[in-house]
């Protein structure tokens, strides 16, 4: 397909996803992890390449959360903020084996089945 081949494609889906994950936690006030995990399903099937999901995830635990922790969560009065950087630890081990290798399994899936039909085309 081309549309995966497409530089303008694969730059604005590669930034899409930290901006909707921003966007999602700073906007939706208490977390929605049913939106965030369909953001994340819908960009398996969006991204061109692994290494695009790897800079999306990238951008977002590097630029849009703490953006989102700095200016959104920490000059609230509740202690968000303090627990976010307190249990962050746990959150990125949660994250890793619940969000970023099922996405990458089911991304890698992806393109081995459009590989298939690619080179079994009559």
């Amino acid at each position: 397909m081309k549309l995966y081949t497409n530089s303008i494609w694969r730059w604005s889906t590669t930034l899409l996803y930290p901006l909707l994950m921003f966007l999602d936690r700073s906007w939706t006030g208490q977390p929605h992890p049913w939106f965030a995990l369909t953001i994340a399903i819908v960009f398996c099937f969006l991204w061109s390449d692994v290494k695009d999901m790897f800079i999306s995830t990238g951008l977002t635990w590097l630029v849009a959360i703490p953006c989102w922790w700095y200016f959104i969560e920490l000059p609230k009065p509740s202690f968000g903020a303090e627990n976010f950087a307190a249990h962050l630890w746990l959150i990125v081990l949660i994250f890793i084996f619940a969000v970023l290798l099922p996405q990458t399994l089911i991304l890698t899936t992806r393109m081995r089945i459009m590989e298939y039909y690619r080179q079994n085309r009559i």
